[in-house]
């Protein structure tokens, strides 16, 4: 019902450069994850994308297809996500299940594009997921553009690597989710 989805470590400059250019759309979803267990320097990355078309989501994908709880539960698991598109309503409150059966979970998400924020019941799921002390929601930067440049991308990229100034984008979407967050957009 679902095409496999693990990709492995890197992802391709060419798709890192369409995917998360703000001031592009596409119809794909990518997830780029960085995690560490515990106190450890050590990150595991990886990175997996949806289709529209695709029965799973890329964020629930990732919780229930790549996501494997450590036999030591009591270990806290930060989990670093770079999203192209920010969740939808119905992934917004599939993490919060997912984090209230794993209390040792973080995720910090933070998102190139906003989807569909005119739908009231994404902004609700936005807003709800903001709210769980276990999640920071954002919108990227250019240190998280950059950081993904040399997280994700074997042997990094030239410092021109993305296209032109996107940064107004970048503050519009800042903008938007601040908002969203603060209630302005219910």
């Amino acid at each position: 019902m679902y095409r496999k989805k693990m990709r492995g470590m890197y992802i391709s400059k060419k798709a890192l450069k369409k995917q998360f250019d703000p001031s592009k759309f596409s119809r794909e979803t990518y997830l780029l994850c960085k995690l560490r267990w515990g106190e450890s320097k050590r990150s595991w990355i990886h990175w997996v994308k949806n289709y529209h078309d695709d029965y799973y989501h890329a964020e629930v994908y990732f919780l229930e297809k790549i996501f494997r709880m450590k036999p030591y539960n009591n270990v806290n698991c930060s989990i670093t996500w770079y999203l192209s598109w920010s969740p939808c309503a119905e992934c917004c409150y599939e993490i919060l299940d997912f984090l209230k059966r794993h209390v040792n979970v973080n995720i910090d998400i933070r998102v190139a594009r906003l989807y569909f924020i005119n739908s009231r019941s994404i902004r609700r799921g936005l807003k709800k997921l903001a709210r769980s002390a276990q999640v920071n929601i954002s919108v990227m930067n250019m240190k998280d553009y950059n950081d993904c440049l040399k997280i994700f991308i074997d042997g990094g990229a030239d410092d021109d690597f993305w296209p032109g100034n996107f940064e107004s984008e970048i503050t519009k979407n800042c903008s938007k989710l601040s908002d969203i967050l603060e209630g302005l957009h219910l």
